[in-house]
């Protein structure tokens, strides 16, 4: 915790805001040349180039390594990402053999109607209200 000492003699505390800007030096009183003198000439050339600079435009330089490097990590980031896609395929096709088995099993458990749907069919077909044939 910081608490202002007003006995301090030279306190920016003490000085009042508006009092205190008039007493600064003015600008005309610092030093604003060099301590070499500069010609006008280097000066009208140095602002040639500046002006020629500017007006060239931008250059840009691709080194070979750049292209390899970024080359090789676009293929390997997509060979994980065809890995990962193989993957969760591969993932996908056991889930449904699963899946599959599953309902093999419980139909073949459903008692004589077994792994025939003809019956749920005909059923369906039924309460749809159709009275043709069924195939």
């Amino acid at each position: 915790m910081y608490r202002v000492n007003t006995e301090i003699p030279g306190a920016i505390e003490l000085v009042h805001p508006n009092k205190f800007l008039p007493n600064l030096r003015p600008v005309e009183e610092f030093r604003h040349t060099p301590i070499i003198p500069i010609s006008e000439k280097d000066l009208l050339k140095y602002k040639v180039e500046v002006e020629e600079k500017n007006r060239k435009g931008y250059y840009v330089e691709i080194r070979k390594d750049t292209i390899y490097f970024y080359t090789i990590a676009f293929i390997t980031l997509n060979m994980l990402f065809y890995a990962f896609l193989m993957a969760n395929e591969k993932q996908m096709r056991i889930k449904e053999d699963i899946e599959r088995s599953h309902t093999l099993r419980q139909k073949a458990g459903a008692g004589r109607k077994g792994a025939n749907v003809y019956d749920e069919r005909r059923e369906a077909h039924a309460l749809d209200g159709n009275k043709g044939k069924l195939f």
